[in-house]
């Protein structure tokens, strides 16, 4: 799979892309195994971080692009008993946490920008356990992994004991194809320094082109105390694959007590052969440390599966 991206803001330009190659083999019913080598590039100054900070946003506009080359992403052996998993090696969280609608950081902008925002500071990848059972109508997960962003560190952490240790429960309830859920989650870095949070999610299928999704959260000794966001899509619209995606969000920062806005739109059109475009628009207020107060950014994703 690959995906490649662009944002702007006036001179402020950010370019990147991302490769995944990602594979999966089950020996019987009840194991698995799992492997994501991912590699990104940037083109020009900015990754996603520094362009976010450029432009005074306190959240990350889209999923990341930044000079890494390959790494590991994901190495994992899973146990499948009925509805229960357990799967435990070098994992992405997300697997196992919120399952907020579009929470897909490969398709779109809002998984890490204003609809589906990981409100938990979730570890996409982590050495870790996570844990999972499910029902017709409700499902109980958790997660615990070192919160070390580069592998090869975490094991060392694990080694000497020395851990960004992470930690998180979801309760959900799930009829029909509504997800209802409350996710409570904790993080203790090497430092000692505690931070945690809770976040409720609601997520309505209206019918079979509509969906509505709500967010709130609030957290302590984080960069966002308080957040809320919500949202509004459109399957098949211009064509069966078509789909239009709108949302708000407003962001309590913690050091100054204001609320920053970001409001979205996108829409996705599905190309031949399992390519994707997505063109975006994000536009955030009330800015941190610029001298104007609004930022437009237009973004363009392309994605192909091969």
């Amino acid at each position: 799979m690959g995906t490649a991206q662009y944002e702007t803001i006036r001179d402020i330009k950010a370019i990147g892309d991302r490769v995944d190659f990602v594979a999966h083999y089950a020996p019987s019913e009840n194991i698995a195994l799992g492997m994501n080598v991912e590699a990104r590039w940037k083109l020009g100054e900015y990754g996603s971080g520094d362009f976010a900070k450029e432009i005074g946003a306190v959240n990350v506009l889209s999923p990341g692009f930044s000079d890494t080359g390959a790494f590991l992403r994901e190495l994992w052996g899973e146990y499948k008993e009925d509805t229960f998993v357990v799967r435990a090696g070098i994992i992405n969280s997300n697997s196992f946490i919120d399952r907020s609608y579009y929470n897909s950081y490969a398709k779109f902008f809002m998984s890490h920008a204003t609809a589906s925002h990981s409100y938990g500071q979730v570890p996409l990848s982590s050495l870790g356990v996570g844990l999972s059972y499910k029902k017709q109508h409700y499902y109980l997960s958790g997660v615990l992994s070192d919160a070390t962003l580069k592998i090869d560190a975490a094991v060392d952490d694990i080694v000497k004991g020395n851990l960004n240790l992470y930690s998180g429960l979801e309760a959900g309830y799930t009829p029909n194809n509504d997800v209802y859920f409350i996710n409570i989650w904790r993080k203790v870095n090497k430092n000692g320094l505690l931070s945690y949070g809770s976040y409720l999610s609601s997520n309505t299928e209206i019918d079979t082109h509509n969906k509505l999704f709500v967010k709130l959260g609030t957290s302590r000794n984080t960069k966002i105390k308080n957040r809320f966001s919500f949202g509004w899509s459109y399957d098949g619209l211009f064509s069966k694959d078509g789909l239009l995606l709108a949302a708000f969000e407003a962001s309590q920062v913690a050091q100054t007590e204001k609320f920053q806005k970001s409001y979205e739109i996108l829409y996705r059109y599905k190309l031949a052969y399992e390519a994707e475009v997505s063109a975006d628009l994000q536009v955030v207020q009330d800015t941190i440390d610029r001298d104007e107060d609004l930022a437009i950014v237009p973004g363009v994703r392309l994605r192909i599966i091969f």
